[in-house]
């Protein structure tokens, strides 16, 4: 009896244990809650607002309606497809904005989508920080290629996921924002040539100035509590710089 005891208790604590860290797991991710929220239903409703032009960027939406089976398996209730071109310089920036419920917005991300559309990923990922004149984003970055009869496509991509006013790009998205109902994502994408360095991205001086308003749009009154205002009452300008941690 004893023999058997002995074996009986370390199985019973391992199941007791699995049980309730798959409660915790779940409660944590909101695998049995909702996927709507007043917040999110908020979030949605104001990306019909999300800027179209901002500074020389003059933005055209890739599609007004998308396919539905794309939208279940992103988590998407509302998305923002378009693509911004500065005719000064000669660069066009497109632009894949989504928000969700976090435990579907925060699994997929350009690692795990782009090679199943036949792209490889060319660099390792690494942070990058975006500073602008009213806020700090944290991306994530990565050059991804597909080579294809007619043409190569190599192209750097940004993303990062915004629940609060932050844009962040954290390395465990799903255990960050596990705890709330609401989030958005976004991904900045842009041509890239061979050998060509991150710092000349034009998606940099695009995020510059697109990221505050999306911000003002998404959070109005943050914002609207945190604008800076120099002397003079001139806004401060941006600034861009890569960080590799």
């Amino acid at each position: 009896m004893k023999r058997h005891l002995s074996l009986i208790l370390p199985v019973a604590a391992g199941v007791a244990l699995i049980v309730f860290t798959s409660i915790v797991e779940g409660l944590w991710t909101e695998r049995w809650g909702t996927t709507t929220s007043a917040e999110l239903l908020a979030f949605a409703e104001a990306f019909k607002d999300l800027p179209m032009t901002v500074g020389d960027w003059e933005g055209e939406r890739v599609e007004e309606e998308a396919d539905p089976r794309v939208m279940e398996v992103a988590g998407a209730e509302k998305y923002l497809s378009a693509n911004y071109h500065n005719a000064k310089i000669g660069e066009t920036v497109s632009v894949y904005m989504i928000c969700g419920a976090s435990r579907n917005v925060s699994v997929h991300t350009p690692e795990a989508c782009y090679p199943g559309a036949g792209f490889k990923m060319e660099s390792d990922t690494q942070p990058y920080t975006i500073n602008t004149a009213s806020l700090t984003a944290e991306f994530t970055t990565a050059v991804f290629f597909k080579d294809e009869a007619s043409g190569a496509q190599r192209l750097r991509i940004f993303w990062a996921w915004n629940a609060d006013g932050n844009w962040e790009s954290p390395d465990w998205p799903r255990m960050k924002y596990g705890g709330r109902r609401a989030l958005n994502k976004i991904y900045l994408l842009a041509p890239e040539l061979p050998n060509q360095s991150v710092n000349e991205s034009p998606c940099l001086p695009f995020a510059e100035l697109f990221l505050p308003e999306v911000n003002k749009v998404l959070f109005p009154k943050a914002s609207a509590e945190s604008s800076p205002t120099p002397a003079g009452g001139e806004s401060a300008p941006g600034s861009f710089s890569g960080t590799a941690l």
